[in-house]
């Protein structure tokens, strides 16, 4: 933590005392390269996106967390069985079998299967594989177990979408740094544009990357 804190100082102060660190700023904080050169809408635009996009992450991490108090909620009461610390697989058999007694039979089933005639090696399986004591759960009902199924889901499906939002950010910081390294209207070769084309309609941007001879 002590090193991060002061690498991110050394890397604001050499920002800070840099010549030309417009494509710097805008890897640090999109928009901060466009408002030092002087292109306020522009780096209003791009700090905005950033706000939206970290808005986005913690609504869909709030989303998570509170679906999975859910589904371990419902766990602990209506099963009898604590999925705090537990692994994926063992959150998964907690939702698709009634009671571990259900899902040792299946274990079971599985042993036979794959050593048919090995007496000894289904048992070594079962014993792997089978859940008793501080492992054993059981339903009170379905609907429990189908409002515990749809917690578990619904709060890994906001997890992953807080990852997906957080990687625009990665996409924000890459086009800030290309506009603000193409900022000079007085050099040929590639330029951008940001304008609206609807009568300054903030619900309709353009991006636009052309070439100048």
């Amino acid at each position: 933590m002590k090193r991060t804190l002061v690498a991110m100082f050394l890397l604001t102060a050499v920002l800070l005392g840099a010549d030309k660190g417009t494509v710097l700023r805008s890897i640090v904080l999109p928009g901060w390269g466009q408002l030092h050169a002087g292109h306020s809408t522009r780096g209003a635009i791009f700090m905005g996106l950033e706000a939206s996009i970290w808005a986005g992450v913690g609504v869909s991490y709030l989303q998570g967390v509170f679906n999975r108090d859910d589904y371990r909620n419902l766990a602990m009461e209506r099963a009898g069985i604590d999925v705090s610390f537990r692994d994926r697989d063992f959150q998964d058999d907690v939702g698709d079998f009634s009671s571990s007694s259900e899902y040792n039979d299946y274990i079971r089933s599985l042993a036979r299967y794959y050593y048919p005639d090995d007496p000894e090696a289904q048992q070594n399986y079962f014993d792997n594989h089978s859940r008793y004591g501080s492992d054993g759960w059981i339903w009170t009902s379905s609907n429990a177990r189908d409002d515990y199924d749809d917690a578990l889901r619904i709060s890994r499906e906001w997890f992953r979408r807080t990852v997906y939002v957080a990687a625009f950010a990665v996409v924000n910081r890459a086009v800030s740094a290309i506009d603000a390294s193409l900022l000079d209207p007085a050099e040929p070769g590639i330029y951008t544009a940001i304008d609206f084309p609807e009568n300054a309609d903030f619900s309709s941007v353009r991006f636009t990357v052309g070439a100048r001879f």
